[in-house]
């Protein structure tokens, strides 16, 4: 599985110069605006295009159907995918909280912070969205999946929004503070995160068993 993994991070590595230019102007961007908050979640969100990128084209060239004429099986290449998420959400996580521990290097501590519940509340999100868009990428192709991941994105996103609005609008959001503290809420949302990758990872196995590469 070590070399499925490698493989797309030389794909990914021949897009490293757009990624690049995009990370310095989201980076200058959050300098001028005085947050950090916008860049680490376009960084989050961008990480399910990214792993989407490398099976568009795994499908271009058939690799899959090529892979599982070697010592490769259908689990293997499912968790490729799945480790790969979570390298990318790792080093987004780490630019995260290399950020925050840099803000008073380019304002006051007390302006532009992006709360640490805040970051596992978009990863959540983000994770979330992968969880129900993953499958139908083995299953229907990538194309499909990107459809289902932009609508479960507004679909998801929304819901949170939502749901935090009527919380604070009925005053139960000042209740929750007292009683859990910022890494409780972190923990909760991290929670969520995994199990929710963890049933879509033994769904995909499970869809993509059945197709015929």
């Amino acid at each position: 599985m070590k070399g499925l993994i490698l493989k797309d991070l030389y794909l990914l590595k021949g897009l490293g110069k757009q990624f690049g230019l995009v990370f310095g102007f989201l980076f200058l961007w959050s300098i001028m605006m005085k947050s950090f908050s916008f860049m680490i979640l376009y960084c989050v969100i961008m990480c399910g295009s990214i792993v989407m990128s490398t099976m568009s084209y795994d499908e271009s060239v058939s690799f899959n159907r090529f892979a599982l004429t070697m010592p490769v099986n259908i689990k293997m290449l499912v968790r490729a995918k799945y480790v790969l998420i979570l390298l990318i959400l790792l080093a987004v996580s780490g630019i995260g909280a290399l950020l925050n521990f840099s803000l008073p290097f380019f304002w006051s501590a007390d302006g532009g912070a992006f709360e640490w519940s805040g970051i596992a509340a978009a990863v959540a999100v983000f994770m979330v969205t992968n969880a129900i868009s993953l499958p139908v990428m083995f299953k229907g192709g990538v194309e499909k999946a990107r459809y289902v991941y932009i609508l479960c994105m507004f679909l998801v996103g929304g819901g949170v929004a939502g749901i935090a609005y009527l919380i604070e609008k009925m005053g139960i959001s000042m209740q929750l503070e007292e009683m859990l503290s910022e890494v409780s809420i972190s923990i909760i949302f991290i929670v969520i995160a995994v199990v929710s990758m963890l049933i879509s990872y033994f769904v995909s196995v499970k869809v993509a068993g059945r197709k015929e590469w």
